[in-house]
C-alpha cells in the first residue's frame, strides 16, 4: 500500500493522456494577488448555507485560502488551524492533536485519542464528528492540500445552522471545483519527519461534466519523548478519491465526491503493563465516504438536495469500532422581497455503531446501536437599509431517539457604521450531545472483575449560552482589523462521579464553566508583493462543580487546560515573479495544567517557480529549538515533544 500509492500517482502524472491536457496554473488564487478588500469580498457559506461576503457576516469568521495554506508549509487541516485566531492547536503524540475553538480539550477524558468534542468539521458537505467517542479523528482527515480552495472557520456556536455538536465552532473545508483541477498534478514531499506524495488527474465527462481523481499517501515518523527517544508510534495514511461536477442546464448543477482511506497507527494503551496488553500495536483504520448533491435555481430562489454516507472501521488495542452514517437533507434559499431572505431545510440521519471488545477490558452495552434523528432549521435575514443594519434570526430543532429533543436558536445583528467600519453582536444557544461512550462504555480490570468505570444512561447534553460582540475596520488603506469578544456560559458539563455503590466511576453533568476571550486579526498589505497577517487570542476559563461531585476537589485544575494567550505573525513576500519568501512566528503561553512552559515556534520557507507549472520549495518548522512540548509530555504514559523539522516540496502540473 505504501509504495503503490506513489507509483500509481507518478504513472498518472507522466502518462500520455495527462501530458495532452492544458497546463494547470499553480497559483490560480495567489494570496498576494488578492487585496484586503478582495479578501473581504470572498463569499463563504459556513454561517448561512449560501454565499455571503465575509464583510457582511455578523459572526467571528476567518478564511484561509488554499494558497496561504501552501505558503505556510502545512500538510494537514489541523496544523493549518494554528493560523486562526481563537484556536488552540497542540500535538501531543504522533497521531494525536488537541484542536479547540474557544477552549476545552479532550486529552483528559479520552484515554486513547484527543478529541475536541464541541467542534464540528465539515469537508465538502460530509460531517466529520465521531458520535462514539464525541469528537474528530484529526489524523484520519486526509485532504490533499493542493485541492483545497479555502477553509471557512466560524468561532462560536453554529448549532442553528449545523445542528448539535457545533457548540464552539465550525470548520468547513471547501475543495476546488473539478474544472479548476484539469490535467495532471503531482506533489512530493520529503522531510525529517514526513514523506508524502499526492497525485491527481482531471478531465472531461461528456459535454457538461468534469472530474478529478486523486491518490494521496503520507508516512509520519514518531515524535520524540522528553529524552529524545522515538517510540514505535509511526503513523501512515493513504487515500483515494473522485470528484465529478456536472452542469445539467443553465440553472441546475450536480456533483458527486467519494473518497476511501486506509491507515495504521502505532498505539500504546496507558495501562498496558497492568492489563497485560502489548506495549505497542499497529492498529488499522479504514473507511470512506460518498456525497451527492443537486441544486437548481439562483441566489433569489435555490433548491438543494444533499445526501452522504460514511463508513469507518477502527481496530484499537481495547476495542473494535464499526461506524456507519447516512444523512439526507433538503435546503431552500429564498429572497422574499428586496430586503428579506429566508433559508430553511429539513433533514434526517441514521447512525449505526457496532462495538466489540477483543480482550474484554473495554466493552459496550449494548454493542450494537442504530440511532435515528430528524431535524428542521430556518434562518431569516432582514436588511434595515435606513439603519445600515442587518438582522439574522436562526433556529434548528432536532429529535433523536438516542439523545432526545434539541432546540438551538440564535439572534445576530450587523451595523455598517461607515463605509469601512462595521460592528456586530450575537446571542446563541447550542448543545453538545452525549456520545455512545458516555452512555454505554464498560471498563474492566481484569476482564473477570466487575467494571471499575461505566457510562451513565442519564448522562445529558452539555449546554452553552454565548454572547458575542465584534467589529471590522479598514484602519488605513492597506490595514484591516477584525476583533471579536465573547462570554460563554456552560451548564451541565461532563464530570466524573461515583455510582451509588461508591466503587464505580461514571459520568455526570455536575460541572459548569464560564469562558471569556478576545480574538484579534490584523492584516497589512505593505506593498503589492508583501502581506503580513497576524492574530492574537486572549482566553480564560473558570470551571466549577457541584460540591457533592466526585470531581469537585479537582475541578479548578481544568482552568489551566488551555493557554491564556496565543499570538502569531505570518509574512508572505514575493521577492520576484519566480521567488517567494514565507515566514511565520507563533507564540503560545504556558499550559498550567501540565506545567508546560510557554514556547516560540518559527517557520521559514522559500519557493522557486522556474516555470508556470512547476514549483520547488524548501523550508523548516519549529526552528527555535530542538523540540518542545505542546500539550504536556507523558500524558498517561503517552505524549511527546514536537521536534525541529526540515522539508523539500516539488510540484509539477501537466
Amino acid at each position: 500500500m505504501k509504495s503503490a500509492a506513489l507509483v500509481i500517482g507518478w504513472l498518472l502524472a507522466v502518462s500520455p493522456l495527462a501530458a495532452a491536457q492544458e497546463p494547470d496554473e499553480l497559483d490560480s488564487r495567489d494570496l498576494t494577488e488578492l487585496s484586503l478588500e478582495e479578501l473581504l469580498e470572498v463569499e463563504v457559506s459556513v454561517t448561512s448555507r449560501h454565499g455571503e461576503k465575509v464583510s457582511d457576516i455578523p459572526a467571528a469568521v476567518y478564511v484561509l485560502t488554499g494558497d496561504e495554506i501552501r505558503r505556510a508549509g502545512f500538510t494537514s487541516v489541523q496544523e493549518a488551524m494554528r493560523m486562526v485566531p481563537g484556536f488552540h492547536v497542540a500535538q501531543w503524540k504522533t497521531a494525536g492533536w488537541d484542536v479547540t475553538a474557544r477552549g476545552f480539550t479532550g486529552s483528559l477524558s479520552e484515554l486513547n485519542e484527543s478529541f475536541a468534542n464541541q467542534l464540528l468539521l465539515i469537508v465538502d458537505g460530509v460531517h466529520y464528528y465521531n458520535p462514539v467517542m464525541a469528537g474528530i479523528w484529526w489524523p484520519l482527515v486526509d485532504v490533499p492540500m493542493d485541492d483545497i480552495e479555502r477553509i471557512e472557520i466560524v468561532r462560536g456556536p453554529g448549532g442553528s445552522m449545523w445542528g448539535v455538536n457545533a457548540m464552539n465552532g465550525v470548520v468547513q473545508v471547501v475543495t476546488k471545483h473539478a474544472r479548476d483541477t484539469q490535467g495532471a498534478h503531482v506533489l512530493t514531499r520529503g522531510g525529517t519527519n514526513e514523506i508524502s506524495g499526492d497525485a491527481r488527474y482531471g478531465g472531461k465527462l461528456g459535454e457538461n461534466g468534469v472530474f478529478r481523481t486523486w491518490l494521496s499517501y503520507s508516512d509520519y515518523r514518531a515524535i520524540p519523548n522528553a529524552d529524545g527517544d522515538r517510540l514505535p508510534e509511526d503513523w501512515w495514511i493513504g487515500s483515494f478519491g473522485f470528484r465529478g461536477d456536472f452542469e445539467i442546464d443553465d440553472d441546475s448543477r450536480a456533483r458527486i465526491i467519494t473518497s476511501l482511506y486506509t491507515s495504521e497507527f502505532g498505539e500504546e494503551p496507558p495501562d498496558a503493563s497492568i492489563l497485560g496488553l502489548p506495549l505497542f500495536d499497529e492498529t488499522p483504520k479504514n473507511g470512506g465516504s460518498v456525497i451527492g448533491s443537486w441544486e437548481t435555481g439562483d441566489l433569489d430562489d435555490m433548491h438543494r438536495v444533499n445526501a452522504w454516507y460514511s463508513i469507518d472501521h477502527q481496530k484499537q488495542l481495547n476495542f473494535e469500532s464499526d461506524l456507519q452514517t447516512l444523512d439526507l437533507e433538503y435546503t431552500r434559499n429564498q429572497l422574499l422581497g428586496s430586503v428579506h431572505s429566508l433559508t430553511w431545510g429539513v433533514g434526517a440521519r441514521v447512525v449505526q455503531t457496532n462495538l466489540e471488545s477483543p480482550n474484554g477490558f473495554v466493552d459496550f452495552e449494548p454493542e450494537f446501536r442504530r440511532m435515528h434523528s430528524v431535524r428542521a432549521f430556518a434562518q431569516d435575514e432582514i436588511e434595515l437599509e435606513s439603519l445600515r443594519s442587518r438582522l439574522v434570526f436562526g433556529l434548528q430543532a432536532e429529535e433523536s431517539d438516542f439523545t432526545g429533543f434539541h432546540l438551538q436558536p440564535n439572534a445576530r445583528w450587523l451595523w455598517h457604521a461607515t463605509e469601512n467600519t462595521s460592528y456586530w453582536a450575537a446571542l446563541s444557544y447550542a448543545e453538545r450531545t452525549p456520545s455512545v461512550e458516555e452512555r454505554d462504555t464498560l471498563n474492566f480490570d481484569p476482564p473477570t472483575d466487575p467494571p471499575f468505570f461505566q457510562g451513565a444512561d442519564d448522562f445529558d447534553s452539555e449546554e452553552l449560552l454565548s454572547t458575542e460582540i465584534g467589529g471590522r475596520a479598514t484602519l488605513w488603506e492597506h490595514v484591516f482589523l477584525d476583533i471579536a469578544a465573547f462570554y460563554n456560559d456552560y451548564e451541565d458539563l461532563q464530570s466524573f462521579e461515583l455510582d451509588s455503590s461508591g466503587t464505580i466511576v461514571t459520568f455526570g453533568n455536575n460541572a459548569t464553566a464560564v469562558a471569556t476571550g478576545v480574538e484579534v486579526a490584523l492584516d497589512w498589505d505593505i506593498s503589492e508583493d508583501w502581506r503580513i497577517r497576524s492574530a492574537y487570542t486572549f482566553f480564560e476559563m473558570d470551571f466549577e462543580a457541584d460540591p457533592a461531585s466526585f470531581e469537585a476537589p479537582f475541578i479548578d485544575d481544568k482552568d489551566g487546560l488551555i493557554p491564556r494567550n496565543h499570538a502569531n505573525v505570518r509574512s508572505y513576500y514575493d521577492i520576484t515573479t519566480e521567488w517567494e519568501l514565507n515566514t511565520a512566528v507563533y507564540w503560545t503561553d504556558e499550559l498550567e495544567f501540565f506545567d508546560s512552559p510557554s514556547y516560540w515556534r518559527w517557520d521559514l520557507g522559500v519557493a522557486w517557480d522556474p516555470r508556470p507549472n512547476m514549483r520547488l520549495a524548501i523550508g523548516g518548522q519549529n526552528l527555535t529549538e530542538d523540540q518542545h512540548a505542546e500539550a504536556g509530555e507523558d500524558i498517561l504514559n503517552y505524549g511527546g515533544e514536537v521536534p525541529r523539522s526540515f522539508y523539500i516540496d516539488f510540484r509539477v502540473s501537466f
